[in-house]
């Protein structure tokens, strides 16, 4: 969806932004005027210090801001990034003219919600082991090795451990023989419960 949503954005003027770690492309509270796309690096999303969402290379964000007249969280560059700008404006005019266009947005909305609900009830979970092994199963290692595509500190982050509480548990898990690890990001799970 990504990248058809690009390819048909292609006739919006858009303006390219670069940014340094920690540079902030906008701030709760300001008005929204762009759709943004992510060229290079991971832009975080974050409100009152949680984090909401980290867009990475290939993929829209700020999405829900279309439908808002100020940004309801922080926008800020974890590494450098550059990132694309749609104006606000020429998006939804874009998405009033074209109604297959404006479905298929639709559709990766209802992906995002539902992403979004799965990570809201990972972090309902009680403990460690069940976050990790949830996630685990959720990236598809039940079926076979997953290689993640984020280091390891930002999955901890994500499912609402420290680094430490989720290399503990994953070095049990692996001594129990539930987890086998092969190298440094790949995963496959090996229970049977």
């Amino acid at each position: 969806m990504a990248e058809d949503w690009l390819k048909l954005l292609k006739g919006v003027r858009s303006a390219r932004r670069t940014l340094a770690p920690g540079d902030f492309l906008f701030r709760a509270g300001e008005q929204v005027q762009a759709l943004f796309h992510v060229e290079q690096g991971n832009i975080r999303l974050t409100q009152a210090g949680a984090t909401l969402h980290v867009a990475e290379a290939g993929q829209p964000f700020a999405e829900a801001s279309l439908f808002a007249e100020f940004h309801d969280c922080d926008a800020v560059a974890e590494t450098a990034s550059q990132v694309l700008a749609f104006p606000k404006g020429a998006v939804l005019l874009l998405l009033k003219a074209h109604p297959a266009l404006n479905l298929a947005f639709s559709a990766y909305l209802a992906r995002q919600l539902q992403r979004l609900r799965g990570r809201f009830e990972l972090m309902r979970l009680k403990n460690a082991r069940e976050r990790v092994l949830t996630y685990l199963t959720q990236a598809g290692a039940m079926n076979h090795a997953v290689s993640l595509d984020r280091p390891l500190t930002m999955v901890a982050s994500e499912i609402g451990l420290t680094r430490e509480a989720l290399y503990r548990t994953l070095t049990k898990l692996e001594k129990e023989g539930q987890v086998r690890r092969d190298g440094t990001r790949t995963f496959s799970l090996t229970r049977t419960d």
